[in-house]
């Protein structure tokens, strides 16, 4: 009698149960919606590119969106997450959301503050307008002063001239055996000159049979 009775009362708190996780999950998990808008030269979202997407936490949860912008993250748990905006076009800010079930909240997050801070709050659903569009390509530097001395070329032509200038001044101011001692250095380090040989009479030489003349041949006859 015990087994018969046992086994609905098992059956009945296990649906009970289920229930109740049931609805703890329903009521922790909210949705997240909101509307991306384009710049101000083409406002309408429809000008988006379809490769648009909208992320939790990189990668988390992702949304799409629509034609007219919209997108939803329809069932996100409890806990703060970040959302940022994928898009070729434009660069949308980035948004801090803490998630407590109907009491979500937003708020933008800039470069170089704290996660904890909760400032620049934004209302639910979201409406999120770009920063500044894409930029793809570095404009040229233009040209400075500095870059000439940050060149060896010119460096090592500042120098040359500057000692053209300053070198015949200082031969002037130099002492006469200071002079010939610098000069006898000078001599001893050229190297020495030598002659370029006859071609005409190289080629002589050979032709007579290395260099004996017909008179001493005879001689030696």
């Amino acid at each position: 009698m015990k087994s018969i009775f046992s086994r609905p009362i098992f059956a009945l708190a296990a649906t009970v149960v289920a229930l109740i996780s049931l609805s703890a999950t329903t009521t922790s998990a909210a949705q997240i919606s909101g509307v991306l808008i384009g710049a101000e030269e083409t406002p309408h979202p429809k000008d988006l590119s379809p490769r648009t997407r909208v992320i939790l936490s990189g990668g988390q949860y992702t949304a799409t969106i629509t034609r007219d912008g919209r997108f939803v993250f329809p069932d996100v748990g409890e806990g703060s997450y970040l959302l940022q905006v994928q898009n070729p076009q434009y660069i949308y800010p980035t948004i801090k959301l803490i998630v407590t079930g109907k009491d979500s909240r937003a708020h933008v997050v800039n470069i170089g503050t704290d996660w904890s801070n909760n400032d620049n709050a934004l209302q639910l659903p979201l409406v999120l307008t770009p920063r500044a569009p894409v930029s793809y390509f570095v404009p040229r530097e233009g040209f400075k002063i500095s870059h000439l001395f940050a060149n060896p070329m010119m460096l090592m032509m500042g120098f040359s001239l500057l000692m053209l200038f300053v070198m015949p001044k200082l031969m002037a101011n130099m002492d006469p055996e200071a002079m010939e001692e610098m000069q006898g250095m000078q001599d001893a380090a050229q190297m020495p000159n030598f002659e370029m040989p006859d071609i005409s009479a190289t080629l002589a030489k050979f032709s007579t049979g290395g260099g004996s003349s017909p008179s001493s041949a005879s001689k030696k006859k």
